[in-house]
């Protein structure tokens, strides 16, 4: 792995995954689960003093007019595409959740759609 970073394939979710506590260097998670209070917790749990949660995850877009369609949307996309969401404020979601964001970049993705385009990726830190 690059970096000396290990890189890991799981199928369960990181709260619920048998990782030893405070190892992980970098974690990058997929946000698709329901809830994602205990997935936040287990990132923290996980992560090891000076560690980064690395995320890229589509989430509510800046227009008003895209939100509308995102929230008429976001209950049947949910149930099509695994739990993923469309409308997740996901800066304010990780930031409550215990993390100082870093490096925080949002835009539409060319090529998509605006109401699944919006992208916001970056890092984040526990505090």
């Amino acid at each position: 792995a690059a970096g000396g970073a290990a890189t890991q394939e799981a199928t369960q979710p990181v709260a619920r995954r048998p990782l030893p506590v405070r190892t992980g260097q970098r974690l990058l998670v997929g946000l698709v689960a329901p809830d994602l209070a205990p997935v936040f917790a287990g990132v923290q749990r996980v992560l090891r003093p000076g560690g980064k949660l690395l995320f890229c995850e589509h989430g509510v877009a800046p227009y008003a007019g895209v939100r509308r369609w995102q929230d008429l949307l976001d209950p049947l996309w949910s149930r099509l595409a695994g739990g993923c969401h469309l409308n997740r404020p996901m800066t304010s979601l990780i930031a409550s959740s215990g993390f100082r964001l870093e490096d925080v970049q949002a835009a539409y993705l060319p090529g998509t759609p605006r109401f699944a385009g919006y992208n916001t990726w970056g890092a984040a830190s526990p505090d």
